[in-house]
């Protein structure tokens, strides 16, 4: 899975606020840190911290929370 600034986000949390759609705006790599972080800007204006990892390539095969590339070839912001 390729993960680079620019790549589009869905996050999915569940029934309240059902999806956000982001991208990853800036990635940082740090030798103290248990991985790769990535700040994502939300199309609401918010921010969301998360590790590159806890993102996710399989968002039409699973119902899930969490974040997910996004796998449609439009954009959605």
């Amino acid at each position: 899975m390729d993960i680079h600034r620019g790549t589009q986000v869905i996050g999915v949390w569940g029934a309240m606020v059902s999806e956000s759609h982001g991208f990853i705006a800036s990635i940082e790599t740090s030798r103290g840190m248990a991985g790769t972080a990535v700040r994502i800007q939300w199309d609401n204006g918010s921010s969301h911290h998360a590790m590159i990892s806890e993102i996710q390539d399989n968002y039409l095969d699973n119902n899930q929370v969490g974040l997910y590339v996004n796998p449609f070839t439009e954009e959605l912001m």
